[in-house]
């Protein structure tokens, strides 16, 4: 039978002594509790799929063992469950089999997406907690862990913020959680909503009391005129952008029909000789040299307008010159990550108007390279149409005076 499998009852009793023994205190969510949690969620989903004895019993080790590594580290605790997993079984567990338990653990990192039936269940075992009704009870023991272990603390909104973006971005992979769960899960987001725009409430009735209370709100108007600065620079730069986009289509657009018309002309045999072949090559030069230029100016005008969202290198939070404002940048992080660098931008002040000001440089230095190219396509749209005129006006005088 499942339930009797000996392998994963001798688990069971080594994690428990594990954890008991060499897990600290200060861990009152990621606990032994939260282990038979997952387990349990895992029996109960599984039951849904009719897994083998074999897949049943390599979930249920994944599930045991999946946070075993937190009685080391806490970031990167999953590559040390993989090790002391592999530890308990040693040599006598099948390679394959150990390589899927493997595969099931890392899974379950914050950023990964689950692979698989077996990943799905593991996933959704581990959170199972968002479609319970004890939710925000969970979420409490997880706050008071984050600020004992990793020293983050957060308000009550700031917590109930993040707590929300949880819900929000976290949902269930398999059809037996959504059908069992999502009901709750949804019921918990629109609960943690209200408790967040009730604490917003709360916090602006607050802070009004304090700006009237408070006799100095010189800083304050600074600050409002600081925000207006960067306010004015960042609608100039995109004004800016705007007309540079709209000069590369009009000249995209003259050229693209001057080229479609000598193109046209040629392809027909047109000349201005009046004869039915091309009796004077001397009217192909100017015609030449505009359809070279206008080529020219619509490549420079499409190169001007041309988007470049490549970004050299991933985003670090310790660049100085790197603004995580800038979407080549921020696309390259979690949401989780994004949410939490933004918020501590709300706290650093002046690590938010550098981010703001890095922002700006970069969206003028493609301003430069946009209006440089813009540049070069009107010069040599210019010099086409004066070359092509002063063409035709030498050749129509040296007709005349033949």
């Amino acid at each position: 039978m499942k339930n009797n499998n000996p392998i994963v009852k001798s688990a069971e009793e080594y994690i428990f002594n594990l954890l008991r023994d060499k897990l600290q205190p200060d861990y009152v969510y990621h606990n032994y509790k939260h282990t038979q949690q997952t387990v349990k969620a895992c029996r109960e989903l599984a039951e849904s799929y009719n897994l083998s004895s074999r897949d049943y019993e390599i979930l249920m080790l994944a599930a045991l063992f999946h946070d075993s590594g937190y009685t080391e580290t806490y970031k990167g605790h999953e590559e040390v469950s993989v090790r002391i997993l592999k530890d308990f079984l040693k040599d006598d567990y099948p390679a394959e089999d150990l390589n899927k338990i493997e595969a099931l653990i890392l899974s379950t990192k914050a950023s990964s997406t689950p692979e698989g039936m077996l990943q799905e269940i593991l996933h959704d075992a581990d959170y199972i907690n968002i479609g319970k009704k004890k939710f925000l009870e969970r979420a409490e023991l997880l706050r008071i862990e984050w600020e004992r272990v990793l020293d983050k603390k957060y308000s009550d909104l700031e917590w109930a913020e993040v707590q929300l973006n949880f819900l929000i971005s976290t949902s269930f992979a398999t059809q037996e959680a959504i059908l069992k769960y999502g009901d709750q899960r949804e019921a918990n987001i629109r609960a943690q909503r209200e408790k967040v725009e009730m604490l917003r409430l709360e916090n602006e009735k607050l802070q009004a009391k304090l700006e009237k209370s408070n006799p100095a709100n010189g800083a304050k108007k600074e600050g409002r005129g600081i925000e207006t600065l960067y306010r004015s620079l960042y609608e100039y730069h995109i004004n800016l952008s705007s007309i540079a986009d709209n000069k590369a289509n009009i000249m995209i657009s003259i050229n693209t029909i001057i080229i479609s018309l000598v193109i046209t002309l040629f392809g027909s045999g047109y000349t201005f000789s009046g004869q039915n072949e091309f009796g004077s090559l001397r009217f192909v030069i100017p015609m030449a040299v505009l359809l070279v230029t206008s080529l020219l100016a619509v490549v420079f005008a499409v190169l001007s307008s041309r988007p470049n969202v490549t970004t050299k290198e991933r985003y670090e939070l310790s660049k100085k010159d790197s603004s995580i404002l800038f979407f080549g940048n921020f696309a390259q992080l979690q949401l989780r990550e994004f949410v939490e660098r933004i918020r501590e931008l709300k706290y650093e002040k002046e690590e938010l108007y550098d981010s703001m000001s890095i922002d700006i440089y970069y969206l003028g230095s493609v301003l430069v390279k946009k209006y440089r190219l813009l540049s070069w396509s009107y010069n040599i749209f210019m010099g086409g149409l004066v070359l092509c005129a002063v063409g035709f006006v030498v050749i129509m005088l040296f007709s005349y005076d033949n």
